[in-house]
């Protein structure tokens, strides 16, 4: 799922004129973002034997032009849980973390963004 914010064009603009490095703060908000979806997911996965709660995992890259964070599970049953089956009903448990989370990475976003500018304009 990938998430475009608008509002944060000005901070990321005022940041990179500063000097500033965008890509680590938005690293920071988007990986404290998957740790807050990957502990939503977990509390929201059906438990029998407990290996799908355990199997979900994050995952952070970063090249030159972008930070990723993969929220996933490698369980084989797991797309059955979630979307469910023609014998089985749906529990979801990915999708309403990762939609919960939505908000949380503009706001960390955007706090990191001023953090970074004011470490950088020498304020903090």
């Amino acid at each position: 799922m990938a998430v475009e914010i608008k509002g944060l064009d000005s901070l990321m603009h005022k940041l990179d004129r500063m000097g500033g490095n965008v890509l680590d703060a938005l690293e920071r908000a988007t990986k404290q973002t998957s740790l807050a979806a990957q502990a939503d997911a977990r509390h929201n996965a059906p438990v029998d034997t407990g290996n799908l709660k355990q199997s979900i995992s994050t995952e952070h890259e970063r090249s030159r032009e972008a930070a990723t964070s993969t929220v996933y599970t490698n369980v084989e049953y797991a797309l059955y849980q979630e979307m469910g089956t023609v014998k089985m009903a749906a529990h979801p448990y990915m999708m309403p973390a990762l939609n919960a989370n939505k908000s949380t990475f503009e706001q960390l976003a955007r706090k990191e963004l001023e953090t970074a500018i004011k470490r950088t304009a020498g304020g903090g």
